[in-house]
């Protein structure tokens, strides 16, 4: 699993060297997924103590968020801490549903892009789609611009907004 974040990070980078030379203006993604886990996740999900625990009780949650912006952009991303999601997640119903994970950013001052990730495993039995929403609703990632002529932009955005199923 390490090896795909490695990859696609190193791709990430290699296209933002290659492709993003010409940006003229502030680009900005985003996404929420909460997937269900393969049968080799599922094999490296540590169960004990929960009775009888099967694949579907299990959902991975990933984010992604990428900024490419023009030279000379000042940027700042406000990013919410492994804490936060963790807390949010485990909010549900008292239960310990954050069963862990994994992140990584790039957000050097000098380069024309950022970006985050995080990823993480939690046990969703009994959880609706709504009540998944719901747990993030706490969790907010700001971000904010000023370019070269002085204009100042903000962005938030709401991850219980964002979250897709699939």
């Amino acid at each position: 699993m390490r090896k795909r974040y490695a990859a696609t990070l190193i791709f990430c980078i290699l296209f933002s060297m290659v492709g993003c030379n010409h940006i003229r203006k502030t680009k900005i993604s985003v996404e929420a997924k909460v997937l269900k886990l393969s049968n080799k996740q599922f094999d490296e999900v540590g169960t004990e103590g929960l009775k009888d625990p099967t694949m579907n009780d299990f959902r991975k949650l990933t984010f992604n968020f990428k900024m490419d912006n023009p030279p000379d952009t000042s940027r700042k991303i406000v990013f919410p801490k492994t804490i936060s999601w963790k807390k949010s997640i485990n909010s549900v119903d008292g239960k310990v549903r954050y069963w862990g994970g994994e992140e990584y950013q790039q957000d050097n001052e000098g380069e024309n892009f950022a970006l985050y990730h995080r990823d993480f495993l939690f046990y969703s039995k009994g959880l609706s789609e709504d009540e998944i929403k719901e747990a993030f609703d706490s969790i907010v990632l700001k971000v904010a611009w000023k370019t070269k002529d002085e204009t100042q932009e903000e962005k938030e955005y709401k991850v219980s907004k964002l979250i897709k199923f699939k």
